[in-house]
């Protein structure tokens, strides 16, 4: 509704600024507040344009789909669907297969190097023409983060246009939006409206360039290894840019990008919510708002540093490190909703006073299902824990960019996951507790209305029997004496002779 409102907003906006300019009345009211529209994209022009000798590349989109237990079987037969014939990850899905219920697996596989043709070399490679044209070549790996958690990590190296028509994208002039409140009486709809910062369209706009991207990825992913849709939407994405041009000093390399905020939200790399971070080589933003058609967990930008190594940067380990933060958030946030939707429903089943009926019995046993599951998630987390926070620590230290306070990513995450996982499970326990105590009073007040029914069921059978022989007494009393006589005649006749 609110897109569809913000569409009229502007169709209305455009056809008033066409017009020659009015002095008072509605229409000049329109045209002033287009006229404050292009003045502040003016005014923040300077902001979004990209620094002289600099330049942004998205440099890789990084899929992360994530298998719990008793997804396992699915994982290893997507696998081998794809890998016919390479002998390293027949052995591996094997080893999975092996372990899948063990107690203790943990670990991380490079699996393949795939790439469309031979001209590119790489370890494990393996050669795939059907790669999306938008794709240079993929990594692909697998993290056995829990020993009921794994991830299959798809990393897409992307070609350099695909970068090239993002920026296009955010070269282009855009103003604030502005969104009316009510469009009736017309003659009110310029007091009540809502305006935006005025890059909120150059945002959307480049989204909507990568969600284009992710959808062929997505679509290349299903062909090939013939996952369930429902499995694939789970999953999530985190977007790797290559920053080259800024300033390596880290006081000038401050105050720059204090200075290019602006142009660097409009990729994603925003500082809301005190949630943009800092490292030697490293930007990372993390993505609260995940309600778009693809989840988009983080946002990661390597940029240039003074300590560069003669060994290589290797960020593909510090994108994989985040990506391990990301999976571990992203479980617990699955069961989190799932324990707020069925508690919401039990609550309301409470308040209104009805009867627990089969639905309702359905969510307490989910509920008791989910409660197992979350007790082995907060075991396995704490037993490895360790291995976890030593996986991660492969991103370096970070620094809040605002706050400038040191921000150790693998202790957030073990620390963060731990305490939420026992607040969902108290929460699930509470409304448990409730429900079955709810179903236990239940039945027996059922049962209680059930013996009441069945003693005055009994007290009527009784009565009828009664009323029933009464009125048929005069009968009873001649069929007695026939029977006396009877079985008294038999007792006296002679018995036949034996030959």
């Amino acid at each position: 509704m609110e897109k569809l409102k913000r569409k009229i907003s502007t169709i209305i906006l455009d056809s008033v600024e066409g017009l020659p300019k009015f002095r008072k009345g509605l229409i000049s009211e329109l045209q002033e507040i287009r006229e404050r529209q292009r003045n502040k994209s003016l005014d923040h022009a300077a902001e979004r344009e990209c620094p002289n000798n600099t330049e942004i590349k998205l440099n890789c989109i990084t899929y992360i789909l994530t298998f719990e237990h008793e997804d396992f079987n699915s994982l290893i037969n997507g696998l081998r669907k794809y890998f016919t014939k390479n002998d390293k990850v027949k052995k591996i899905t094997s080893s999975l297969k092996e372990s899948k219920d063990s107690l203790y697996s943990l670990g991380w596989y490079n699996l393949a190097n795939i790439v469309k043709k031979e001209e590119l070399y790489f370890p494990d490679r393996e050669i795939d023409s059907s790669l999306p044209e938008e794709v240079k070549y993929l990594a692909l790996s697998f993290h056995r983060i829990l020993p009921s958690v794994g991830c299959i990590i798809f990393e897409f190296y992307l070609e350099d246009y695909v970068s090239e028509n993002l920026n296009e994208i955010q070269r282009k002039k855009y103003i604030a939006p502005v969104v009316f409140k009510k469009f009736w009486p017309l003659r009110k709809i310029a007091r009540r409206y809502s305006s935006g910062v005025g890059n909120e369209d150059a945002i959307e706009a480049i989204n909507e360039g990568k969600d284009s991207v992710r959808a062929i990825l997505k679509k290349w992913i299903r062909k090939e290894f013939s996952w369930r849709s429902v499995l694939l939407d789970s999953g999530s994405y985190i977007d790797v840019y290559e920053i080259n041009g800024n300033p390596k000093e880290n006081i000038e390399r401050k105050a720059w990008l204090n200075k290019k905020l602006r142009w660097l939200e409009e990729y994603g790399l925003t500082q809301r919510d005190f949630e943009l971070y800092v490292g030697e080589d490293i930007l990372l933003s993390k993505k609260k708002d995940r309600d778009g058609k693809f989840k988009v967990s983080n946002i990661v930008a390597k940029i240039d540093s003074k300590n560069d190594s003669e060994f290589g940067d290797f960020f593909d380990f510090k994108v994989r490190a985040v990506a391990i933060s990301s999976i571990t958030f992203g479980v617990i946030d699955k069961y989190r909703k799932k324990i707020e939707r069925l508690r919401g429903d039990g609550f309301k089943s409470l308040y209104k006073r009805r009867k627990i009926n089969r639905r309702s019995q359905d969510n307490i046993q989910e509920i008791k299902r989910a409660i197992v599951i979350i007790s082995r998630l907060q075991h396995e987390l704490t037993e490895s824990s360790y291995w976890i926070s030593d996986s991660i620590s492969e991103v370096g230290d970070l620094e809040c960019f605002l706050r400038e306070n040191p921000h150790d990513l693998g202790k957030y995450t073990i620390d963060t996951t731990q305490y939420q996982l026992k607040v969902i499970k108290d929460s699930a326990k509470i409304i448990d507790a409730g429900l079955t105590g709810y179903l236990t009073a239940q039945s027996i007040y059922v049962m209680y209305k059930l013996q009441k029914r069945m003693f005055i069921l009994s007290i009527v059978v009784t009565v009828a029997t009664i009323f029933g022989v009464a009125s048929e007494w005069e009968n009873i009393k001649n069929i007695v004496p026939i029977g006396f006589e009877i079985t008294n005649q038999s007792s006296q006749s002679p018995l036949p002779p034996v030959d």
